[in-house]
């Protein structure tokens, strides 16, 4: 094993259940998922708080800067959310491999080969959630009949969620 305890030399096919560590079920992941978009929502109601004080503060004086700054806002509300959740996710997965939700549940999210992702797999395993949710939430659902607990974002990024 290296040190951080990940991965084992010579592992050639990926070992869900020996050294690399244990699959995650489908309800430790569902409740760490749970836990960290109450925390994003949090964090976003606060941050989009902070946005509505600071122009309050100053009104605006005329209706044009009224009526740019409601343009603003509208595209505030949309973007933001979205900007936050993948700095969330890609950041917290490529450097630890944890978010919130997955420290309280003691999990972990590792590459096939038992490694810590990349940003590119980090990123590719968000566009898979946004996958996974289209065909409601069907792709989420998956980890609960799969074998090794992988849901769809897993099979795309080559990741998998593991037991600490």
């Amino acid at each position: 094993m290296t040190e951080n305890g990940l991965t084992s030399p010579g592992f050639g096919e990926p070992d869900h259940d020996g050294l690399s560590g244990t699959a995650a079920d489908f309800s430790t992941r569902c409740m760490a998922l749970l836990i960290d978009a109450v925390f994003l929502a949090c964090l976003v109601g606060f941050t989009l708080f902070l946005f509505v004080r600071s122009v309050m503060a100053l009104p605006p004086a005329d209706w044009q800067s009224l009526l740019l700054l409601l343009i603003g806002s509208m595209s505030l509300l949309l973007v933001w959310p979205l900007f936050l959740a993948a700095f969330y996710f890609i950041v917290l997965h490529s450097f630890g491999g944890q978010t919130l939700g997955k420290v309280f549940m003691g999990i972990r999210v590792v590459s096939d080969q038992g490694r810590m992702l990349s940003c590119g797999a980090s990123f590719l395993r968000l566009v898979g959630y946004l996958l996974s949710t289209v065909p409601l939430g069907a792709g989420f659902l998956w980890a609960a009949v799969d074998q090794q607990h992988s849901a769809w974002h897993d099979k795309l990024a080559c990741s998998r969620v593991i037991y600490l």
